[in-house]
């Protein structure tokens, strides 16, 4: 068995941002930064079977036992939880012999969850993706562009509610655009 070493605790990469940006009086656009712990599952899709995990269906999620699982592309899935440092541990004992390649993406990837009554008309101002309902049903997940940086979009159940996640490198300044952008709607940050 290979050597690990314990990762520091994870921080938000825009935290400091949405402290020190004023909310509006008024708001229909919700900000808040997530803290995730996230693991990305690749697997021969010819061995995903021996996963005992309820891995979703192409452009799906799924919450499982303090889990979500976002289906990525053929073979490859997310599981992301909040406060479970041994994520990467819990996932790969689930995996058992798939073979699956298993890696952490906590400190690579920042998610912040958008919600209020204006969030699809945000987004829509910065990505090509149709929201409404009818075409991007709760529980659906897909990769696009958002102000040009690649992000997976993750709709929750609640029927505004979209986790953006993205590379924790382009974290602030997609904060920054998307805090602009909504201000015509207001914007109020919560923690």
């Amino acid at each position: 068995m290979a050597d690990t070493v314990p990762l520091p605790p994870r921080l938000s990469a825009i935290a400091g941002l949405l402290a020190e940006t004023p909310s509006d009086a008024v708001a229909g656009v919700i900000l808040t930064a997530r803290v995730l712990d996230q693991v990305q599952i690749d697997c021969d899709p010819a061995r995903v079977g021996a996963i005992a995990l309820p891995l979703p269906d192409a452009g799906r999620a799924v919450s499982h036992d303090g889990m979500r699982l976002l289906n990525l592309a053929p073979g490859r899935w997310m599981v992301i939880a909040a406060d479970a440092p041994d994520l990467i541990g819990r996932v790969g004992g689930l995996c058992g012999a798939s073979g699956a390649a298993l890696v952490d993406q906590g400190h690579g990837r920042a998610v912040l969850r958008l919600s209020g009554p204006d969030v699809r008309a945000l987004l829509a101002k910065s990505m090509g993706l149709d929201l409404h309902p009818r075409a991007f049903a709760e529980e659906s997940v897909a990769s696009t562009s958002l102000f040009h940086v690649a992000v997976t979009i993750d709709r929750r159940r609640r029927s505004s509610t979209f986790d953006i996640h993205m590379p924790r490198g382009y974290a602030r300044s997609l904060t920054e655009r998307l805090i602009d952008a909504g201000r015509q709607f207001g914007v109020r940050i919560e923690e």
